[in-house]
């Protein structure tokens, strides 16, 4: 990535300021799907972007680019360049133009490293969405300037194994390990009762959670299901992760917030495990 951080900066405040060693080259845009407003906002900030900085290269989602090609005949399609997981490589920085949702189908197009991202408001709901998008012309110049500061979020890397320690399949495809933004929730699904689940920090035992299922929760994503479930709302720049049970049988389990490093490991007990449902 062309950017360096201050870690002092970055250990005290979960911000750093971006410091481009050149002028940004590639830039993603991605849309919220099926919107006649983000439609018409990616069309003005491309025309815009493009005029502005002849020499940057505007990329967008497949789909994007072949829907836009007569109004934006200078954007490329993000799959002509690299396979996903040099993504990361190529884009100097990301802009979203939806909502929350937007921003977490984002997240999952960078399954490791994740450039910065420039969010703006034009959805339904905007925790994460930072900017309105009135002033980004402003924005946008500044952080071509590289006069912005950036929030660090962390994610969460979760895999799935069987009581075997084997990797659990779904359609006869093994289950890869995902990066989440926001939350896993493991759910009772279809399954009429209650779930116990035997929950493990640091490979210590903490305690057995009896309930519709439970939510391992980024500072992100402490706004959405885990908020919903009776969770706190816990500042981005926060090292934590919260534990928070769903309609638990015991009214003595709350919300654990847990530190940032902690393994956390959830063993299904007393259940069939195909019809527990899995969610990112």
């Amino acid at each position: 990535m062309p950017m360096t951080l201050s870690k002092y900066l970055v250990a005290l405040l979960g911000h750093v300021q971006v410091k481009w060693q050149q002028q940004p080259r590639t830039i993603l845009i991605v849309k919220k799907p099926n919107d006649p407003q983000t439609e018409k906002a990616l069309v003005e900030m491309a025309t815009w972007l493009k005029e502005r900085y002849p020499n940057v290269n505007i990329l967008v989602e497949p789909e994007i680019a072949q829907q836009f090609q007569k109004e934006l005949p200078f954007v490329h399609a993000l799959e002509e360049h690299q396979q996903q997981q040099e993504y990361a490589r190529l884009v100097d920085y990301a802009i979203t133009l939806g909502g929350d949702g937007t921003m977490l189908h984002l997240s999952s197009l960078f399954p490791k490293a994740a450039p910065p991202v420039v969010s703006f408001s034009m959805g339904t709901l905007g925790f994460l969405m930072s900017f309105q998008f009135k002033n980004y012309t402003k924005i946008l110049s500044e952080m071509m300037r590289g006069e912005c500061m950036v929030m660090l979020r962390r994610r969460l890397f979760c895999s799935l194994h069987q009581q075997n320690g084997s990797r659990i399949t779904l359609d006869g495809k093994e289950v890869g390990d995902r990066q989440v933004m926001n939350e896993v929730v493991l759910h009772r699904g279809r399954y009429p009762h209650l779930t116990a689940i035997n929950c493990y920090v640091d490979n210590q035992y903490l305690t057995e959670c009896v309930a519709d299922g439970l939510i391992v929760s980024t500072p992100t994503g402490s706004t959405a299901y885990s908020l919903s479930a009776g969770g706190p709302i816990v500042h981005p720049s926060v090292q934590s992760l919260t534990l928070t049970p769903i309609c638990p049988r015991s009214l003595s389990f709350r919300t654990v917030i847990l530190p940032p490093s902690a393994a956390i490991q959830l063993k299904v007990v007393k259940i069939v495990i195909r019809d527990m449902t899995f969610q990112e």
